[in-house]
């Protein structure tokens, strides 16, 4: 045992190197272990239980991973807050499997403790991201998965400015890069080219966060403090009662339109863009959550499932598994009121 112990800073070691070489094969390995958490929900008692822990274990190591390729290749720092929003994340990643096991262990009312418990943190959390570390935007999940082929890209232009800086130097008034004499290749190999700056933009779009302030700033303030709004009126008035869903609906609503049209412009970074869009777009939800669903959308869904498992070729395979589990997702409150 002591020696697997003494071993292990070695094996961590190995695997670090392995995977900030080769993040392609890490992210196959990565999907396959999340496929293997749809193939074994409802194949054994346990099966929830145990497929939300292989999902909740896939989407850790994605995290894991990201960071050791994030590190080993010097990318920009992802700011002020990041131990924070590394634990924000991995919450956002486990919470269904905390609040699955929760119920098995200590039925509905373990449930419920450990829902109040993880959304509390987890709008302090986000409040303190806003006011204290002054983020501009709220993401979900906080720190998003690594896009790994603009990391490596980003990786090689910081290698071309580093190789830059060797070989050449910039003129003050005209801005032109010259190549130093000691760095000039043997005759036989010159392009007589000029040399051209690396592309290296701070931004992808070319336009840097907005600072959120008065309306922008209220907006984010409600998105953040919904969830627990939410939760403390479902207490109150029951989960199938309208007007926690309506506190929800509106707060939502208002925080977007408070948001106005600013996302649909140039004025914010295509981060705050992208995660409005996120925003506007899971407003669908609605149309799935209590009371809202078994009113008015249950029925209709169900009979669009049995048409398309009878009609459309092979859609069987997709349309009788969600039916069977979408009773299941109704009864995990995470699913369904996680932001």
């Amino acid at each position: 045992m002591s020696s697997i112990l003494l071993k292990l800073p070695e094996l961590y070691s190995s695997y670090r190197n392995w995977v900030s070489q080769n993040p392609q094969v890490a992210g196959d390995f990565e999907s396959t272990v999340k496929w293997l958490s749809y193939f074994i929900a409802g194949r054994i008692n346990t099966s929830n239980v145990l497929s939300e822990l292989v999902y909740c274990l896939s989407n850790l190591l994605v995290l894991f991973n990201d960071r050791i390729i994030h590190n080993a290749r010097r990318l920009q720092a992802v700011g002020s807050g990041e131990k924070l929003k590394t634990w924000l994340t991995v919450i956002d990643y486990s919470e269904v499997f905390i609040e699955v096991s929760a119920r098995r262990m200590w039925g509905e009312k373990g449930k419920w403790l450990i829902v109040i418990v993880l959304q509390i943190f987890k709008c302090a959390g986000r409040l303190l991201l806003l006011f204290y570390h002054k983020d501009n935007i709220i993401q979900s999940p906080s720190m998003p998965p690594l896009r790994r082929k603009k990391a490596r890209e980003d990786s090689h232009v910081e290698e071309s400015r580093i190789r830059l800086q060797s070989a050449a130097f910039t003129l003050k008034r005209s801005g032109r890069i010259v190549r130093r004499v000691t760095a000039a290749p043997p005759t036989s190999c010159r392009t007589w080219r000029p040399l051209l700056p690396p592309n290296n933009n701070a931004e992808e779009d070319g336009v840097p966060d907005q600072t959120l302030s008065g309306k922008m700033l209220i907006a984010e303030v409600l998105y953040v403090v919904k969830p627990v709004a939410h939760l403390c009126s479902m207490m109150l008035f029951g989960q199938k009662d309208w007007k926690p869903w309506l506190l929800a609906l509106s707060a939502d609503l208002a925080s977007l339109q408070l948001y106005g049209t600013k996302h649909k412009e140039r004025h914010m970074s295509r981060k705050q863009r992208l995660e409005l869009s996120r925003r506007t777009i899971s407003l669908l939800l609605y149309l799935l959550r209590s009371p809202f669903y078994e009113r008015h959308s249950s029925d209709r869904l169900q009979a669009v499932l049995r048409d398309m498992s009878a009609n459309v070729p092979l859609a069987r395979v997709l349309c009788n598994p969600i039916a069977q589990y979408i009773p299941q997702w109704q009864d995990t409150y995470f699913y369904m009121w996680s932001t």
